[in-house]
Order: structure tokens, then sequence, then C-alpha cells
């Protein structure tokens, strides 16, 4: 008999011989979510009770014999795509389901899960990072493609993403200390895209960009990373790969010895209006500049950060936080000066620096920017709080 093959480790495929029987195009729905679960947990058998909480969380009609009729519709789509006897796909006996043992069946699930754990059983190096590839090969993404509404899929997709990660972690490492570049940047861009905050893979992909001389894709990379982490988390990038910045900084730049081509390197383009933004690992070297000249020169300078919250305190999240920083991105362009210096510190803090006389005045500019803010933002439930300190001028 032909092969059944089920695919659920990204889009959920499924075939007999060369045979598609459900494929990207396929119109999911119950029919399939069926099939799913006797797939998933067809090492057992599965009490009817079971399987009708599974598909009907929320209750349904007849539940006996709406699951009757899924099992005779799937049996349909496998007899239509081929398959002799299709009724012996599905076995029911005694109010209780299961997939037929004795058809081959074969599950990439299964494949990867095997794969997996033999890779972390090996010791032996070389042995270990050959299963370790063949795992990492055979994850062909999150389990249903992430798609899966059912509450029962999230513990599925969760305990196989972790095991994906826990052998695409270590060969990223393997990788690492061998000098791999190119296939440390291969792996660690298909675990990003797996999952986009893995802080290992996050590094591990300007580490080989930056050892493979890519500087500018560097940047590239941290810079929409950075504003990945802000807008979806509202959270700083991992303390290790904001660790790479001032890296892919110092290599930007090759050899000059034209001053004037330096000067116009490093010269802002255009008319420079408002106040000056930069990131936050650049805020931090400005900061130790202005806290020396400012021992010598006396100048007065002052730090503030302004915090969006709301009417209770707490953080603003999704889209009601990434629309109140950007206003409040606008209002701080606009209503310091050229010379103050803006950085984002979290998902919903802004950090400024600012040269003024005196606290009192220096509280004034903060205020204005404060009662700007309230007037021109209409996004709701969002609170301004700002705070004001001098800063720590370093002794001569």
């Amino acid at each position: 008999m032909e092969q059944i093959k089920i695919g659920m480790l990204g889009e959920f495929v499924v075939t007999i011989g060369d045979r598609m029987v459900c494929g990207p195009g396929c119109r999911k729905g119950q029919l399939w979510s069926l099939l799913q679960y006797l797939a998933t947990f067809r090492d057992r058998e599965i009490p009817a009770s079971e399987l009708q909480a599974a598909l009907w969380p929320k209750g349904t009609g007849n539940a006996a014999n709406a699951l009757k009729n899924l099992v005779y519709r799937l049996r349909s789509a496998f007899e239509e795509a081929g398959m002799q006897d299709a009724r012996r796909l599905v076995l029911c006996k005694r109010g209780v389901y299961r997939l037929n043992e004795a058809l081959p069946i074969a599950l990439d699930t299964e494949a990867f899960t095997a794969a997996a754990r033999s890779a972390q059983q090996e010791q032996a190096p070389q042995a270990k990072k050959a299963l370790l590839e063949q795992a990492v090969s055979l994850y062909g993404g999150d389990y249903l493609g992430g798609e899966g509404k059912q509450a029962w899929t999230g513990p599925v997709r969760d305990a196989l993403h972790r095991q994906y990660l826990a052998c695409a972690e270590p060969l990223l490492e393997i990788y690492r200390a061998e000098g791999a570049s190119a296939a440390l940047l291969a792996l660690a861009e298909r675990v990003n895209e797996i999952d986009p905050f893995a802080p290992q893979a996050n590094f591990c992909q300007l580490r080989a960009l930056l050892d493979l001389s890519r500087q500018p894709k560097a940047l590239e990379y941290y810079n929409y990373l950075q504003n990945r982490y802000y807008r979806e988390r509202g959270e700083n990038l991992p303390e290790q790969v904001r660790g790479l910045y001032g890296e892919i900084i110092r290599h930007m730049n090759n050899i000059e010895i034209d001053i004037a081509k330096i000067k116009q390197d490093i010269s802002e383009k255009g008319q420079a209006k408002g106040a000056f933004f930069c990131d936050y690992e650049v805020f931090k070297e400005m900061y130790r500049v202005n806290a020396r000249a400012a021992a010598r020169t006396g100048q007065k300078m002052f730090i503030g950060l302004l915090t969006l919250t709301d009417e209770q305190g707490c953080p603003l999240t999704g889209r009601l936080r990434n629309r109140a920083m950007d206003h409040l991105q606008k209002t701080l362009r606009y209503s310091l000066r050229r010379g103050d210096v803006v950085a984002r510190f979290s998902g919903s803090q802004y950090v400024v620096m600012i040269a003024t006389r005196n606290y009192d005045n220096g509280l004034k500019v903060v205020g204005r920017i404060a009662v700007r803010y309230r007037s021109e933002y209409r996004g709701g439930n969002a609170r301004l709080t700002t705070t004001l300190q001098p800063i720590d001028m370093l002794e001569e």
C-alpha cells in the first residue's frame, strides 16, 4: 500500500504516494482538524468525549453525530484521493478513536522528534553535530504554521518549538566555535524566521554578518531588530546583542586620509531640524562626553526621562503604545533644540539630554513637552510623566 505522509511542521500537507489529499490551497476546517488531532496523538486511543471537547470547545448541537459525520467525510476525502478501503483509516470501537496503526503513515513531527532525541543523547562531537543538522533540517516551521486556532494546538506547538531551539542553539555555538560564518549566518537567519525573538540567534546573525565583513547589512538588521523589539514587545534588545553595536559602527569606516571627505561623511544630510535622535548605545557615549565637558566648562546639563503609562500607571501595550510613542517622538523632535539629544530607552520611555541655565529652566522645558503632548495627542488612555536630574559631572 502507498505511504500516507502527513506534514504538520510549517504548512499542513497530506499526500498518498505522489497524490495530494490536502495542500497549501486546501480549505482548512474541522475535517482536517480531526486528522491533525488523530495524527498528533496517534500513539493512543482517544475517547470520543476528548475529540468533541478539542474540536468543539464551546459545544455543538449533537457532538456525537457531528464527530461521526467528520469521520465519514475524512474517509471519503481519502477515498477520493485513491486510497483503497479508506474505511480502515480511522478505527472506532466502543467510543474511542485512533488512526489505524497497521497503515504506512509517516509524520514529519515524529521524524523530527526522533532526530532531536538522538542528537541530544549523542556525546561524540562530530556525530552530535551531524544529528543536530539533521534535526533542524527536518523542522519545516512551527506546528501547523502557527495557524492552529484550537486551544489544544498551543501546547503541542510550544513543545516542538522548544525542542527545535534545543537543537538549533547548540548547533549555532558549534558553527561559531568552528568559525563557519556562512553556515552560522544561514542557520541564524532560519531560526530568526521561525522565532524573531530568539536572543542567541539574533546575536549570531549579527556576529556572522560582522565576521563576513557585511557591516552595512549588520547595521540594517540591528536597527530592524531594535524597532521590532520596541514595537512588538516593548523591550530593549538583549544585552548581548546591544554589545555588538559599537563593533558594527567601528567597522563601518575604512582608512581615509582626506579630512574633507571625513567631514562630508559625518555631517548631517539636509537641514537639521529639532532634537538629535540616536540609538541608546550612542546616547550613553554622548552622555559621557558631555559629563566630561561640563566638568571643564561649567555648562549645565540635565537628563530627563519621559514615560508613557495608562491612567492606572501600568505600561502601555500593543498598538496604543506604538501610536503614543510615535506621537511623543514627534513632540520631542519639534519641542527641543537642535543641540538636545533624545534616545528611546524602553518600549514606553524616551530619555533626553538638554543644556540649560539651571534646574528650573530644565523643568520648564520638560513641562512644555508634556503640555504640547497632551494638547496634540488624542489617542485615548495614555498618560505622560516626566522626571529631570542634572548629569553627574566627572571630577577633573
